[in-house]
């Protein structure tokens, strides 16, 4: 399964760049985040490595993630594996003017087991959740939440 969202902050690139790359601030719009343990590789970096432990339906879920490409300010590319299959999301940066950022989010999905069977039924809810932590994100560039 493999889809693109894009959405227009309204803040400089270099602010929202700054906002992306601060760890403490993932807390404020990836819903559910309980924390983050750093496993191996320099932070921020190719081939970084960490695990993200959610509260899911009062049950927590660990996302593994490993960093594949780095070229911020323009684009990331993210890998990650849990229990339901693998995902790759690429997020590009795009500067529109001095005052606003276009923000996109390439997502591809390889599920596994009942989540393949169900995958194509549920795809409009991966969409719906990889938009609201990316409306989330940009809500938290944008009012400058602390």
């Amino acid at each position: 399964m493999r889809y693109t969202l894009s959405n227009t902050i309204n803040k400089p690139l270099e602010e929202v760049i700054e906002k992306f790359k601060d760890p403490d601030g993932v807390k404020h719009w990836m819903e559910g985040l309980q924390r983050i343990e750093h496993i191996s590789g320099t932070p921020g970096e190719v081939g970084a490595k960490s695990d993200f432990y959610f509260l899911h339906k009062k049950k927590e879920m660990k996302i593994s993630e490993t960093i594949l490409e780095q070229n911020l300010p323009r684009q990331i590319k993210f890998a990650y594996q849990s229990p339901m299959g693998n995902n790759e999301v690429e997020m590009v940066f795009e500067k529109l003017n001095d005052h606003s950022v276009k923000q996109i989010n390439n997502s591809y999905f390889e599920l596994k087991g009942f989540m393949k069977v169900m995958g194509f039924l549920m795809k409009g809810m991966f969409k719906k959740q990889s938009l609201k932590f990316m409306i989330a994100f940009k809500d938290y560039v944008e009012q400058e939440v602390n």
